[in-house]
């Protein structure tokens, strides 16, 4: 899909007067919805233009901001919303605000409530739909990545993450936690439980100053059941920078300043990054490496990549943070100036998994053929069998032996061939397989299935596990699937009952080892495939396809959370299957 290009949209919000203010005279003053003055009495008055200038209420930055983002992100774009400004300006208040209080939410929780009001009016509309969501929530403190998201003990520093990137040369953070979401309310808890642990101090400019870079990144995947229809993913952003601030102003010393220091430094950074940027500035500004700071690394995406990115830059209106404005609109106005390359994204995977499932589909049906064309065979082996008595009946009473001899040594031999091909076809029909009939070229085909339940995960064992596998038609074999299942995290000791994890999120590991005991004659590819069955919606990945082996070993590893476990969901996954594993052997097509 051709990539198109996208500006970076700039809103600035201008903070009310409070009461700390009183005594102080106001500088900044809006034209109309798209510009400001900003008078200084030792400057003459300078003017700005933005895209959007902002003084309302919270519902109306959203409306500015928010439902745009949304419509892109279910077009398949990834999005990035950024809020920058000096401590004390209003970043964090129009970002999240009072997550609890409707009124006062910000941007992040109204957003989160219109994404899932639309994934339920689309799914309503299209039953072929399926849309999952996934969250996950990190900090940029002191140069240091930090899940806010993961399980923190009292008095313990959190583990420093280290930043990498994908063969797509896409940056991510490695073992940051990622979180499944079926619903508002879930997503919500996840963004009180981050926002809580962000690292948070008191300064002389502002009693709950932002210590540390927050980053929320939501990935909504979009898939069809039909293949007529494209799949969908975003990657949705959004970025609560830490303030801005002049040690002068806020008095800060020993801790705090370092601190200040680290965040001062990151946003340089990134403010180098966005003038590198900015077009207006053409070729004559030098390279500014991504790598300088985290920040600007983690952000890489938003500003030249493949994003669609929007900043709100938040402003005091007083004389006494004239310089700080200053800087902040001088920061947006590079900004407004960057434009993106963006192009829809298309589920591959899936893409992939849903062709798959058409050639199982097809596989299936010429195995029927197969048991149909079995049982003609056997008709006509009747038929031949019967005429071979009516020539021996004839050989008594035929005058010429000679004639008499040479059909029925004719005869014997078309009997001799049908009845060797038909044996192979019948056997082959019957142990799954499919045969070349009538020169018609087909693979050799097996398909076995078994299952697994989570009964050793929540009695904390780590277990391997050899399941035995049988055809689709309830007969055994002697193939069986290599499995090893087991908790991780902190609590993960054996016991008796799983009545000890009730209340508690279970993370866990499916390791597919591999499997043994294949037929020889279907050995050339053979893959698995797994479907996740949790009562709600069914999801499907697959191993890696291993060939020219009769012990194929697949080392497929991959991590499942289960938040806030009931007993009724330890009942339900205890006694019945929650993995459903399909085995296919194939020889190819000759």
């Amino acid at each position: 899909m051709t990539d198109e290009k996208s500006r970076v949209q700039v809103s600035i919000r201008i903070r009310p007067l409070l009461k700390i203010d009183k005594n102080d005279k106001p500088i900044v003053h809006p034209l109309d919805e798209t510009s400001l003055s900003l008078s200084d009495d030792k400057k003459a008055p300078k003017s700005y233009q933005f895209d959007h200038v902002l003084c309302g209420d919270q519902q109306s930055v959203y409306e500015t901001i928010g439902r745009p983002m949304l419509e892109e992100a279910y077009k398949g774009f990834n999005v990035c919303l950024f809020a920058y400004g000096q401590t004390g300006s209003g970043k964090t208040y129009s970002l999240l605000g009072d997550i609890s209080d409707e009124e006062k939410q910000g941007v992040a929780p109204r957003f989160v409530q219109e994404l899932f009001d639309e994934a339920q009016r689309r799914v309503d509309e299209d039953t072929d739909l399926t849309i999952k969501v996934s969250l996950s929530m990190i900090e940029v403190y002191m140069e240091k990545v930090r899940d806010l998201l993961a399980p923190r003990q009292r008095g313990q520093e959190p583990e420093a993450l280290e930043i990498h990137e994908d063969s797509n040369r896409r940056v991510y953070v490695k073992d940051a936690s990622v979180h499944q979401v079926l619903g508002s309310e879930r997503t919500m808890q996840l963004l009180r439980k981050g926002n809580a642990n962000r690292q948070t101090a008191e300064t002389k400019m502002n009693e709950t100053s932002s210590r540390s870079h927050a980053i929320v990144q939501i990935a909504v995947t979009q898939e069809f059941a039909t293949l007529e229809k494209k799949d969908l993913e975003c990657t949705i952003s959004l970025v609560d920078l830490a303030g801005s601030e002049r040690q002068t102003k806020t008095e800060s010393s020993g801790q705090h300043f370092e601190e200040a220091k680290k965040i001062n430094h990151s946003l340089l950074m990134l403010g180098r990054a966005l003038n590198s940027f900015s077009e207006r500035k053409g070729n004559a500004d030098s390279f500014i490496s991504l790598r300088e700071s985290k920040l600007t690394r983690l952000l890489s995406e938003s500003f030249g990549g493949n994003s669609k990115t929007w900043m709100l830059a938040t402003v005091s209106p007083t004389a006494y943070n004239a310089y700080e404005t200053i800087s902040t609109l001088d920061y947006a106005s590079n900004a407004k100036a960057i434009t993106n390359q963006v192009k829809v994204n298309s589920g591959l995977r899936s893409l992939e998994l849903k062709e798959l499932k058409m050639v199982v589909s097809i596989l299936e049906k010429r195995l029927e053929n197969v048991g149909r064309t079995r049982d003609a065979k056997q008709i006509e082996l009747a038929r031949l069998e019967e005429e071979c008595q009516a020539m021996r009946a004839a050989l008594q009473t035929a005058h010429s032996q000679e004639l008499i001899k040479s059909k029925l040594q004719s005869a014997c031999t078309r009997i001799r061939e049908g009845n060797g091909m038909l044996r192979k076809r019948i056997e082959a029909a019957s142990s799954g397989v499919m045969w070349p009939l009538d020169n018609i070229g087909a693979p050799l085909f097996f398909k076995g299935r078994c299952g697994i339940s989570l009964k050793s995960v929540f009695l904390g064992q780590k277990c391997t596990f050899r399941i035995p596998i049988k055809a689709d038609n309830g007969q055994g074999t002697t193939c069986k699937l290599i499995v090893q299942l087991f908790p991780v995290g902190e609590n993960t000791t054996e016991c008796t009952s799983g009545a000890t994890v009730v209340g508690s999120d279970v993370r866990f590991v499916l390791h597919i080892v591999g499997a043994e005991g294949l037929p020889p004659n279907c050995s050339a590819h053979a893959l698995c495939l797994v479907s996740l069955l949790n009562g709600k919606c069914s999801e499907f990945f697959s191993t890696i396809t291993s060939e020219n082996t009769t012990c194929p070993n697949w080392n497929y590893v991959r991590q499942f959370e289960l938040g806030n476990v009931t007993s009724d969901i330890i009942d339900n996954y205890s006694s019945r299957d929650l993995f459903c594993f399909e085995i296919f052997w194939i020889l190819g097509v000759k």
